[in-house]
């Protein structure tokens, strides 16, 4: 408390002045690179012993090449990468990621591994061996089916070093942080305290008190609703239905504060991308997408493509489920999400079937 003006002071973190104050800064720039594979075997290997086998190669982003092995071990199948690595790969992190799944010939998934790659540990040759696929495990899967063929799916996902950026921070620059950062304090802390409030908003039956400036300064939905002569602005009330009001509470806090918390985007984004379109807060509903889209699974994946589709069009991320639909549609169909678009005859999972079949 100020004891000259009897007022509450705003304070922030002890960690953002230690930004602020930073006299110089540096960004180290990865890029990930996912690459792609699918190896058909025309052979019955769960039926009779298969003879050891090797793909064609495969590139990952011209910084290695790789190739896909298969030896039968009687009881079990032992896969394998032989890696060959470019003159520029000492760009490449130390640790990569390879998943590594088989399916049937109609796509049913039956099994998946993922490992961790160490660089400094791949064996003589450049050979890692990265998954085991029991045949017993294999035979008792509810897709499996006699003298059929088989296919290998992996994915492989590299990171590589692109740059470090650094130099003198500009006072300039951490005085508009600075400036930026207590803004949105004061501005969340208005909205808190319910200082000068002249609009109740009734989400559900429960009461927000608010700020018609702001809100019609952040949402073009509000503007138009207090910039005319309407029943919101008369009664100073504005009565809001169909949204959860604990999720309406965190897109308030947004348009008052600019930000929101990860916790509530790793719970909520596709409850908080719906309420952005519908109130035209683009900002927000582009976080949404990009949070989405860097989560994005073969379990999730149909659920945020119906998402995009409508009624909150989504081209960004209806995109990337689009692409990751195409690269991998066996690790998507094998999961609930899938069965469930079927039953509901969503308008892509014929398409897919045609593509897969």
């Amino acid at each position: 408390m100020d004891e000259s003006t009897g007022q509450a002071l705003t304070t922030l973190p002890e960690e953002t002045f230690r930004y602020l104050l930073a006299d110089k800064w540096c960004e180290t720039v990865f890029e990930l690179t996912e690459t792609h594979f699918k190896w058909n075997i025309q052979y019955p290997i769960l039926e009779y012993p298969a003879p050891s086998m090797v793909s064609s190669q495969f590139s990952s982003g011209g910084y290695c090449d790789w190739t896909l092995g298969l030896y039968d071990q009687k009881e079990n199948f032992d896969i394998y990468l032989l890696l060959n690595l470019q003159k520029n790969c000492s760009k490449i992190a130390p640790a990569f990621q390879v998943l590594t799944a088989i399916v049937n010939k109609k796509g049913d998934l039956l099994s998946t591994k993922t490992v961790i790659i160490e660089r400094s540990k791949v064996g003589s040759g450049g050979r890692y061996y990265v998954c085991r696929f029991s045949k017993e495990e294999l035979r008792k899967s509810k897709f499996y089916e006699k003298e059929v063929n088989w296919a290998i799916y992996c994915t492989v996902k590299i990171w590589t070093k692109n740059e470090n950026k650094s130099g003198p921070s500009s006072s300039k620059i951490a005085s508009d942080v600075f400036h930026s950062e207590l803004v949105s304090t004061q501005l969340e802390e208005l909205f808190r305290n319910k200082t000068l409030s002249d609009v109740n908003l009734n989400v559900g039956g429960r009461i927000f008190h608010a700020h018609k400036i702001i809100l019609a300064a952040r949402s073009k939905v509000f503007a138009a609703m207090f910039n005319h002569e309407t029943a919101e602005k008369l009664s100073n009330q504005v009565d809001i239905q169909e949204v959860d009001p604990d999720l309406f509470q965190e897109v308030l806090l947004y348009i008052y504060s600019g930000r929101m918390s990860s916790a509530t985007m790793d719970k909520k984004a596709v409850g908080v991308l719906a309420v952005a379109d519908n109130y035209f807060l683009d900002e927000l509903k582009a976080e949404c997408e990009t949070h989405l889209t860097k989560r994005m699974t073969a379990d999730n994946c149909v659920e945020l493509l119906a998402l995009a589709d409508q009624p909150h069009p989504a081209a960004h991320l209806k995109k990337y489920a689009v692409d990751f639909l195409r690269r991998s549609p066996a690790l998507v169909k094998a999961t609930d999400g899938w069965e469930k678009a079927k039953q509901e005859k969503l308008w892509f999972c014929e398409l897919i079937e045609i593509l897969c079949a």
